[in-house]
């Protein structure tokens, strides 16, 4: 028996990987990073191998070595139980509203309901949306409780992606996560090109010796943080995140290190004419196969960034970028995929958005699974049979036992008739899915336990109080 399977070839060869690290290499050591942060840079001075000058910190190719041997991730089946996976949500501050259609304001209700949605349809990731109609400390708090008291599977750990603002902010949801059992972890992030922003190296430097793992990202964009041309771009961007991740090496203590999953080796396209950030376009299909091919090289699992557009609504233009993109990452390899619910690069949310991406990776997944290929799949005896006149291919055994399987069938992208549809009055897609998302709301019935609620709520009180008073 053999399996048929489809992936795409090709794209950046060996000797463009390699050219791409030994130049970054060469970048880290000429250029390094701008740390303004005085006791980083006090830190960072004792060690073989770093060169600070005022404020310009550059690493010899050894530490970026050891830097890299370091990381340490955990495999598909510790991150989920799927074999494709979709994480959803980035603190959207609008959201569609399901009754009106009308885009407002996320509330502290839509980021329950939000939450409540993906966890029903088995997503990971960070908070949905960010509830503006609570004061900023509140806001982060919220993304944590939330997202624990309503799923099992947020924002779990390394698929987090949730900002911290400061310090007071993270000492509160780091007793949160405490209180509940999850992890907690710091992130930070390069700010392109090359640069460390001193309040996020104080909320690092905060959490040192207390074996918090540390991670970094970077979004460099091509044309105005970054070169213009892709190649380029990525040159920076593994630049820039092997730097961060040689500081966070050094600073971590013996703490866990690692590279963000969602934004690690990334570098994004920019519309001149708009003036505006791209996701969803062909260049950002084409940027997601070389941060695949780059992942594997640096040993980073792969999250595409494939349900993100530019599409301002459930349409046409979001279903063709965020389906042509997943498919595509598939195909080179990836099998988590991010930024479900999104729209307008990451503006807006949409429930509907949410179940229609949930759709498009089932479809997805349908096609990478491919077929067997055996004498009972080339099915030589019935053709034979039934060419002979012994009966039809409709009524054959073989059709009666497997049309269940040969199959996808969807529950948004139906395969009815026109006559069907007719005769169901017309229903539209975003209808449906609109449909959908509030019976999996109403009926979802997952809740944390009591007695880590109550403490979860103790904490965010305490906060609320210290919100009033400042």
């Amino acid at each position: 028996m053999s399996h048929a399977s489809y992936q795409i070839t090709g794209g950046l060869t060996p000797a463009d990987i390699q050219k791409i690290h030994d130049q970054a290499l060469g970048l880290i050591e000429r250029v390094g990073l701008h740390v303004a942060h005085q006791p980083t840079l006090r830190l960072l001075s004792d060690f073989t191998g770093v060169r600070v000058q005022g404020e310009r910190v550059c690493f010899r190719p050894e530490l970026v070595q050891a830097a890299l041997a370091a990381q340490r991730y955990p495999s598909h089946a510790e991150m989920t139980d799927r074999p494709f996976s979709i994480i959803s949500g980035a603190c959207e501050i609008n959201i569609i509203d399901m009754e009106t259609g009308a885009v407002r304001q996320a509330t502290y209700r839509d980021l329950v309901d939000m939450t409540k949605l993906a966890h029903s349809l088995g997503m990971h990731g960070s908070a949905p949306v960010k509830p503006m109609d609570l004061p900023p400390l509140l806001q982060e708090l919220a993304h944590y409780k939330v997202s624990w008291e309503y799923s099992d599977r947020r924002p779990g750990a390394i698929f987090d992606a949730n900002p911290i603002s400061s310090v007071p902010a993270a000492d509160y949801i780091y007793e949160m996560a405490q209180a509940a059992a999850k992890p907690f972890a710091m992130g930070l992030w390069i700010i392109s090109p090359f640069r460390v922003t001193t309040e996020n190296l104080e909320l690092l430097y905060h959490f040192r010796g207390r074996n918090v793992p540390f991670w970094v990202a970077t979004m460099p964009v091509a044309g105005t943080t970054a070169p213009i041309f892709m190649p380029g771009a990525y040159l920076q961007s593994v630049a820039e995140l092997l730097a961060g991740l040689t500081l966070i090496h050094l600073m971590a203590d013996g703490a866990p290190i690692y590279c963000s999953i969602i934004d690690s080796i990334r570098a994004y396209p920019f519309d001149m004419k708009y003036a505006s950030f791209v996701y969803g376009s062909p260049e950002d299909l084409l940027a997601t196969l070389i941060q695949i091919q780059l992942n594997q090289f640096y040993g980073i699992p792969v999250v595409a960034k494939s349900l993100l557009t530019s599409a301002k609504w459930p349409d046409a233009h979001a279903a063709a970028e965020k389906a042509a993109h997943t498919l595509a990452a598939a195909l080179m390899g990836a099998r988590i995929f991010t930024n479900a619910g999104l729209l307008s690069v990451d503006e807006i949310y949409s429930a509907e958005q949410l179940v229609i991406d949930s759709e498009i990776v089932q479809y997805v997944q349908r096609v990478c699974e491919g077929f067997d290929v055996t004498d009972e799949t080339l099915a030589a005896a019935a053709i034979e049979e039934v060419a002979l006149g012994a009966g039809n291919y409709l009524l054959h055994p073989t059709t009666l036992a497997n049309y269940r399987q040969a199959t996808w069938d969807p529950t948004l992208f139906t395969h009815s008739t026109m006559r069907q549809w007719l005769d169901k009055g017309m229903p539209d897609l975003i209808g449906r899915a609109r449909k959908i998302a509030q019976k999996r709301i109403a009926e979802h019935d997952f809740l944390l336990d009591a007695g880590t609620r109550r403490e979860l709520d103790r904490i965010y009180a305490r906060a609320a109080r210290d919100a009033g008073a400042n």
